[in-house]
């Protein structure tokens, strides 16, 4: 009796046990798919960082530092190279704004923010 009890739970641990294992498998899976689904080029990167210029949620020297740090790694992480259309605009900025670039970067590195992904050419 006790033998036949064991084999019943076995029978039924074994396919719960294989269930988990894929429903835990394709949860990790797909959560790391969305990790890496999501690609900006260059250009999308330029057109994120133009939103956060406008408005009333445009991004100041009074905005939180977390978010300036953001806006600044955003602009400075483009690739200059590989914007077409928008490659004139993105130098023109650069240049009239470089010493303002290089206001936020000295005063989020001051503030032990990472600034070791953000480049300033």
């Amino acid at each position: 009796m006790i033998i036949l009890n064991s084999m019943k739970n076995n029978s039924l641990l074994l396919p719960f046990m294989f269930l988990t294992f894929i429903f835990f498998s394709t949860s990790l899976f797909s959560k790391e798919y969305s990790q890496f689904g999501l690609y900006l080029t260059d250009e999308d990167k330029f057109d994120l960082w133009g939103s956060y210029n406008r408005g009333e949620g445009a991004v100041t020297d009074e905005s939180p530092d977390e978010l300036i740090y953001n806006h600044t790694c955003l602009f400075l992480s483009i690739n200059e190279e590989n914007l077409d259309m928008k490659k004139g605009p993105y130098t023109r900025y650069k240049k009239v704004n470089k010493r303002k670039l290089e206001e936020r970067v000295k005063y989020l590195s001051s503030k032990s923010f990472d600034m070791s992904n953000c480049n300033l050419d």
